[in-house]
């Protein structure tokens, strides 16, 4: 772990990913020495760079359990001032389907629910948080009162959505809504991910002890500080899965970082360790799905890999048939078949990783 937070920017759009540490319940181990689970684990690498026609660029959310891809495409003015936003969805055949025109997309589930935005203003980028159905239905959340513009940020498998708020001061309100009922919510600190329980994982930058991981509870507002492994400083939270287990960190900044989750009990359990001597790697970001399947990416060597079991760290290069994606990979949803988009945070190519 090195820098709090990573990003890559797409127009007036980014994507945050933290940087973590961690490991206990074991040690480093080679990706050579698990074959079997190289070949249970292989993926192609699609490259999915190329935009829609038409579009100046696109940025993507991830796939649904398809593994058909979701994302904006942008067709903007020579100065990139103004910009016309398109929601498109990338079949697996390699054709793009047009699913709704002035939509900004941040988020999908794995039905192709797709939460973000209708833009009201191409030139602010101000917008309405909206919903695109899987079904082809857009739905339209009310405004707050004073709401001058809002976003869908996250959006779960049961279409529950994190919405992120502003009046004409920029204050922030963030909230739930979840079949029609709006929750406003107030978590400690930064918004990482959220379950269909509206329970919501993130990182307390401001505790004098270190960063913490957190659990909040949105039906009762309280908030679960997850603490590291002793004697480790800090701890990150990345995701949260439906049982509310929250992938992490626990770690010291530029040393020892230990990957895990921390289980109902708030518990920390180790799937691996790095920041090791044996293990040198530091990386920024982990995502997972709900097989428990964990990506480690953002990493000082540029490596990306996969932690199938505890204890088992499987290079992705080692496990993609065919051409090799970029290096420096922020990989981003990983749908319930192991799939996963990425992209590189050297020269900006995406990628749908794709189990084969």
């Amino acid at each position: 772990m090195r820098t709090i937070s990573n990003g890559i920017i797409a127009t007036s759009l980014f994507l945050a990913a933290g940087c973590g540490v961690g490991a206990d319940v074991a040690e480093g181990v080679d990706e050579a020495e698990s074959p079997a689970n190289i070949k249970k684990l292989q993926y192609e690498a699609v490259d999915i760079t190329t935009p829609p026609a038409g579009q100046d660029g696109w940025f993507t959310v991830g796939p649904s359990d398809k593994a058909e891809v979701y994302g904006t495409g942008f067709d903007c003015d020579d100065e990139y001032l103004v910009c016309a936003f398109t929601l498109f969805k990338r079949q697996t055949s390699g054709a793009f389907v047009l699913l709704q025109q002035n939509f900004s997309g941040s988020g999908v589930n794995g039905n192709g629910d797709v939460g973000g935005c209708v833009i009201t203003d191409n030139a602010s980028f101000f917008g309405q948080a909206a919903i695109r159905g899987g079904n082809g239905e857009l739905q339209v959340l009310p405004r707050l009162v004073d709401e001058v513009t809002s976003c869908v940020d996250f959006i779960t498998e049961s279409g529950l959505v994190l919405v992120s708020s502003f009046n004409a001061t920029f204050d922030l309100t963030t909230y739930l809504f979840d079949k029609g009922r709006t929750t406003v919510i107030t978590p400690p600190g930064e918004i990482l991910d959220i379950n269909d329980r509206g329970q919501i994982a993130g990182i307390v930058s401001s505790d004098p002890a270190g960063n913490r991981a957190y659990r909040f509870d949105s039906s009762t507002q309280t908030t679960t500080l997850l603490d590291p492994v002793s004697p480790d400083p800090h701890s990150w939270a990345q995701a949260i899965n439906k049982q509310g287990e929250v992938l992490g960190y626990s770690f010291v900044f530029s040393g020892v970082e230990r990957i895990g989750k921390w289980n109902r009990r708030d518990q920390f359990e180790t799937s691996f360790t790095e920041g090791t001597p044996e293990v040198r790697t530091i990386s920024n970001h982990l995502s997972w799905n709900e097989a428990g399947l964990i990506v480690i990416s953002q990493t000082s060597e540029g490596a990306t890999y996969l932690v199938p079991a505890p204890g088992t760290r499987l290079n992705l290069a080692d496990l993609v048939v065919g051409p090799q994606p970029s290096s420096r990979l922020n990989a981003e949803r990983l749908n319930k078949g192991g799939d996963f988009t990425a992209q590189s945070i050297i020269d900006g190519r995406m990628f749908l990783l794709r189990r084969i």
